[in-house]
């Protein structure tokens, strides 16, 4: 056998087994070490059925690659990558070599399921969307491979995957009604493929925001329910405001990194008090709370009790709530990226859109001198 050469699975006919005992890789040496190369590469079909590593698990890899290089070869064939996506990403940001191989084999579709099957730790709802996607695989020779591939029927893919054919189906649904917010959702494990296929039967201009309501989860102001503005922003309101005099949807946990003055939470109902002076509102995201608390920061701002504020939401710029609070404040940041908001017991949430800040008051040079290290501010002019 060739070095660098990587045969797989030769067995006749049937679907693909990904079980230890299918699989035989050999690689003696890397074909070759090579960096990045000059002109971008591609990556495989059967590659692009899994999900991306993305955020704290992406970074994770990057820094154990930092420190000890690529160890597992990325597998080419021909001009793509048929396995390697994230240790190829992650070399490529870091800039330096990786290890290359070429596959040499009948079966790169087999190759490709047990090698994600091995190594990642994927949710049934994951596993399901790669099931659908598996079933839905064109038959004979795909794109950029001169290998006819055995592709599972549904029934197959699911016993493939160790999923019901249910929620094959239900994944199906998603992919093909869901709007890309939902998809990418399921995708990320932040949303079941059940309650995905639910939130897919509604129209699509509803489909984002239901998607947020199932993760973030914001449909109350305490307990498990709550989530937390990361300190880095909150810092940010203080620099312009001086003070927080008032937090208005708050909890004692959250008053650590706040320490407002005065604050309200569910149980005090900051809809019902007045807010007066300098403040700041991160609001429960769900309807119709969100309405409620842009109308509440509108009114209150127009008593003139409100002196100076800044409001977080998501950007959803096509609601009404967010028209309004637009059409009332002085400036806005939308955010460069996702907010990741923290819950008391830690658990991290990430939305699927980025956020805005409204800025209320006559400031307007302070607030976008701090607020640009957050994202791009632009100013509201009627």
């Amino acid at each position: 056998m060739e070095a660098g050469r990587i045969p797989f699975g030769d067995r006749a006919g049937g679907p693909p087994d990904p079980s230890p005992q299918a699989v035989s890789v050999e690689a003696a040496h890397p074909l070759r070490m090579e960096r990045v190369p000059a002109v971008g590469v591609k990556f495989h079909e059967y590659a692009e059925l899994f999900p991306w590593l993305e955020g704290a698990a992406f970074e994770e890899l990057k820094a154990d690659i930092a420190k000890n290089g690529v160890l597992e070869p990325i597998v080419f064939i021909g001009d793509t990558i048929l396995d390697g996506r994230n240790r190829y990403m992650a070399a490529r940001d870091l800039g330096i070599e990786y290890p290359r191989v070429e596959y040499e084999g009948s079966k790169p579709l087999d190759f490709v399921i047990a090698k994600n099957l091995a190594r990642r730790h994927l949710s049934e709802s994951q596993r399901a969307m790669v099931g659908t996607r598996i079933a839905r695989l064109p038959k004979g020779r795909p794109e950029n491979t001169a290998i006819a591939a055995n592709v599972p029927t549904q029934a197959e893919a699911a016993a493939l995957l160790n999923v019901s054919v249910d929620s094959i189906q239900r994944a199906r649904k998603v992919e093909r009604d869901g709007v890309p917010e939902l998809v990418q959702a399921v995708e990320r494990d932040e949303i079941t493929v059940s309650a995905a296929a639910e939130i897919a039967r509604l129209p699509q201009e509803e489909q984002a925001e239901a998607v947020e309501q199932k993760i973030v989860n914001r449909t109350s102001f305490t307990g498990n329910n709550e989530w937390f503005t990361p300190p880095e922003y909150i810092e940010l309101a203080r620099k312009v405001l001086g003070t927080i005099q008032v937090d208005p949807a708050s909890h004692p946990e959250a008053q650590r990194i706040v320490k407002a003055k005065t604050f309200f939470t569910e149980a005090d109902n900051g809809l019902a008090q007045e807010w007066c002076g300098k403040v700041w509102l991160n609001p429960p995201y769900a309807q119709p709370a969100i309405g409620d608390f842009a109308d509440k920061m509108i009114a209150e701002r127009g008593a003139g009790r409100v002196s100076e504020a800044i409001m977080l939401t998501h950007n959803y710029t096509d609601t009404a709530w967010f028209q309004k609070l637009a059409k009332a404040a002085t400036a806005i940041c939308f955010t460069r990226g996702r907010i990741k908001f923290t819950s008391p017991d830690g658990r991290v949430a990430a939305p699927t859109q980025g956020q805005a800040f409204f800025y209320f008051g006559s400031r307007l040079q302070t607030f976008t001198a701090h607020f640009a290290d957050a994202g791009f501010v632009v100013e509201v002019r009627q």
